[in-house]
């Protein structure tokens, strides 16, 4: 299985770790969807990977952040599974921790702004990973040279199973606002774009 260390467009609410200068006002969220994913890395140490799978198949989220709704559905599977597994993680500028708890998982995280200062998120996430969870985060940016930058969001994402993923999707395939991108096809972009 995959070791993610963040999670993805399901649960947006940790988008923590994109730059500053890509930080959008909430109503933006397809876009902390994006840098979210292209956030996912490989754990560091495997031996404390925490067991945890969503369903494949169709999932439908709901994410509420200061205010703002945005409604999205997402094709699951192995390979794009929204759970942040890891334990303890380092990826790039970030530090991200995860523990089970008795109904779910807590999980924080802290990344570096490449322009100065640090995002701080911390949440749980419960539910059976099977019909349906819920992620409840908060995130503080602060230190950024930006002063509209600097501020805390209470993040709010529910996901309930839809399904079997409809014909002509491939896992990682998201739809926001009637647009459909994959996944895995903008991290392979990103780290394209990273290389050069």
């Amino acid at each position: 299985m995959r070791t993610l260390t963040v999670v993805s467009v399901l649960a947006v609410s940790l988008a923590a770790c994109q730059p500053a200068d890509e930080a959008q006002a909430p109503a933006d969220a397809p876009d902390a969807a994006q840098d979210a994913a292209s956030a996912a890395a490989d754990a560091s140490n495997p031996a404390d990977t925490v067991e945890a799978q969503v369903r494949e198949g169709l999932w439908q989220t709901v994410m509420t952040a200061d205010g703002n709704t945005v409604t999205s559905r997402a094709c699951m599977s192995a390979a794009t599974n929204p759970v942040p597994t890891s334990g303890q993680a380092s990826a790039g500028d970030c530090e991200q921790s995860m523990a089970r708890t008795g109904d779910g998982w807590t999980f924080s995280s802290r990344c570096a702004l490449p322009t100065g200062g640090e995002t701080r998120t911390e949440g749980t996430m419960t539910g059976d990973l099977q019909t349906a969870y819920r992620v409840e985060a908060t995130t503080t940016t602060s230190g950024a040279p930006i002063a509209a930058l600097n501020r805390t969001s209470e993040i709010t994402t529910e996901a309930t199973y839809q399904g079997a993923c409809p014909e002509g999707w491939r896992p990682g395939d998201v739809e926001v606002a009637g647009m459909r991108m994959n996944l895995g096809d903008m991290q392979r972009q990103a780290e394209e774009m990273a290389g050069r």
